[in-house]
């Protein structure tokens, strides 16, 4: 029987699995990753799955102006970053989208 993991390894592990949900990986591939990487279980993968879940949920159950600001924030960075770069196209792309979300323009 394997060693019982730490809390520091549980933890590193949600926090790893969380970012896969970010990056838009699917649930077959978290559970295979698990499985391959940790020698876990599907039943263990899946309550860290669960918590993972948990933990992106209480990221982004913010106030909507909260979230507005932040992504704002995030929109301006990539239209100077364009700007510098020569991008023009993405830097009006992103410049579109911040007016759009502050309904300055409408779609």
């Amino acid at each position: 029987m394997a060693k019982k993991s730490t809390k520091q390894e549980i933890d590193h592990r949600i926090d790893v699995i969380a970012r896969m949900i970010c990056n838009a990986a699917s649930t077959s591939q978290i559970l295979r990753y698990c499985s391959v990487e940790w020698g876990v279980g599907k039943r263990q993968a899946e309550t860290y799955l669960a918590r993972a879940r948990e933990t992106v949920r209480q990221d982004y159950s913010q106030e909507r102006a909260d979230f507005l600001a932040s992504r704002l924030g995030v929109l301006d960075s990539i239209t100077q970053k364009a700007l510098k770069a020569g991008q023009l196209s993405a830097a009006v792309g992103s410049v579109r989208l911040a007016a759009e979300l502050t309904q300055l323009l409408n779609k």
